[in-house]
């Protein structure tokens, strides 16, 4: 076994790895939520997701601020262009670091506000809220250059430590009888920890604050933002505001049959994540040197069909198992109806890879196909649902037409037409 991961080209390694490390992560993550849920009273528990929503609020669009970081080292990487990922890393950490001040601030005195109206008891939780927040906007550049120098043993290091320090905080913590403050200040303690690690291998030789001055093209770097920003938003909308809709259109029993479906969906969600944060940065890198960029997507879409179908067979096999361990009930609707999540989650899990390489090498024909097909979800949903059954028909055609459009416009051969904003012009490889 061990010569067979030896002889694994580079590409495969890091999957491997980062697989391992994420999948760790979100099993200690679950674990966090199902001690939280154990140990706070139900009170507690709405007041710490209350917390946490906000939380996750302000920090889900710096999601989009680290791929850009992500694109753009990966980039100066391959060009061996190492001035530039020394004063564009540390140009932003300065950046960010008044922009994490200033957060703090800001909620630091919101957050008297924000417990009140809340009716949350604990007034420390309010404080600790307010670092969380300023520490998301030093995230994404830790985060985004590690990634685009493609260091994943700190990557993955990171997400095992934290994990392990989230679940080990909090446990002590509530413990004590902080509750409330134990369990969001294990995250502060965890995040804090991880935005170490991550500075580390940066510190030497990509931050500092002497770094001599480059010429960063900021505008087109925020201009990158806009087209990363809307195939979030659609792809959010694709994998989840069907259940918005379902709750909207049927009663709360069918209601219930399709969220505890909807598990089984979010298992098949998770496997593209470590393949693409590998795959970014090594196509986007490609990419700045002209080279050839289909061989690695081709490698990304085998491993996610392989996991998918794996995974698509396990649940198909034993889906009531399945079920059971995900959500302690197994009713026959959700039975059913996780068989067609099976499948259109797993072409979205394709989709997802297919967004990412696009992005990765600033080709945008996606866009409007992707934007259109969601319009077009949402719509059939609202006209056509007669039953659940019908609900998730949408989806899975839905999936298999966009991640088929989306496969045939990788493989067009041709120039294509420089973006329409900055100065992107992006060129169609072909193997």
């Amino acid at each position: 076994m061990l010569n067979k991961f030896k002889n694994l080209d580079h590409f495969s390694k890091n999957i491997i790895l980062v697989f391992a490390g994420t999948s760790l992560a979100n099993f200690l993550n679950l674990m966090y939520q199902l001690l939280i849920a154990h140990k706070l009273s139900a009170s507690d528990f709405a007041a710490f997701n209350s917390l946490l929503s906000i939380y996750m609020l302000i920090a889900a669009p710096l999601g989009t601020l680290q791929i850009a970081v992500t694109k753009y080292t990966s980039e100066f990487n391959a060009r061996n262009q190492v001035a530039k990922i020394r004063f564009f890393l540390s140009d932003l950490f300065k950046k960010s670091s008044i922009l994490a001040i200033s957060t703090f601030l800001i909620f630091w005195f919101a957050s008297i506000y924000i417990i009140n109206i809340l009716k949350i008891p604990s007034v420390l939780s309010g404080g600790i809220l307010a670092l969380l927040l300023a520490s998301t906007c030093l995230a994404p550049v830790f985060s985004g250059g590690v990634q685009g120098l493609e260091l994943f043993g700190w990557l993955t290091s990171a997400s095992a430590i934290t994990g392990i320090l989230k679940l080990f905080l909090t446990f002590i913590f509530i413990l004590l009888g902080y509750n409330i403050a134990g369990a969001l200040g294990a995250l502060l303690a965890s995040s804090l920890i991880g935005l170490a690690i991550y500075f580390l291998p940066l510190k030497t030789f990509f931050i500092s604050t002497r770094a001599a001055r480059e010429n960063i093209n900021y505008k087109e770097i925020l201009i990158y933002l806009f087209p990363v920003a809307i195939s979030n938003f659609c792809f959010i909308a694709l994998v989840s505001f069907d259940m918005v809709l379902v709750k909207f259109y049927f009663s709360e029993g069918n209601s219930g049959f399709y969220s505890l479906a909807q598990m089984v969906g979010k298992i098949f969600l998770f496997l593209p994540g470590a393949i693409s944060m590998v795959m970014f940065p090594r196509t986007s890198g490609l990419n700045a040197k002209n080279m050839d960029t289909t061989s690695t997507l081709k490698k990304s879409l085998f491993y996610i069909s392989a996991l998918s179908i794996c995974a698509i067979f396990i649940y198909n096999f034993f889906p009531v198992q399945v079920l059971t361990v995900l959500t302690g009930k197994a009713y026959p609707e959700s039975v059913f109806l996780g068989r067609l999540f099976s499948i259109s989650m797993s072409f979205f899990a394709l989709l997802y890879i297919m967004i990412a390489y696009f992005l990765s090498i600033k080709d945008l024909r996606f866009i409007k196909y992707l934007v259109l097909f969601t319009g077009f979800q949402f719509l059939g949903i609202i006209f056509f649902h007669k039953n659940l059954i019908q609900v998730q028909f949408i989806l899975c055609v839905n999936a298999i037409l966009l991640f088929s459009i989306h496969l045939l416009l990788a493989y067009k051969k041709g120039t294509v037409p420089a973006n329409s904003y900055g100065t992107f012009s992006v060129t169609a490889k072909t193997k």
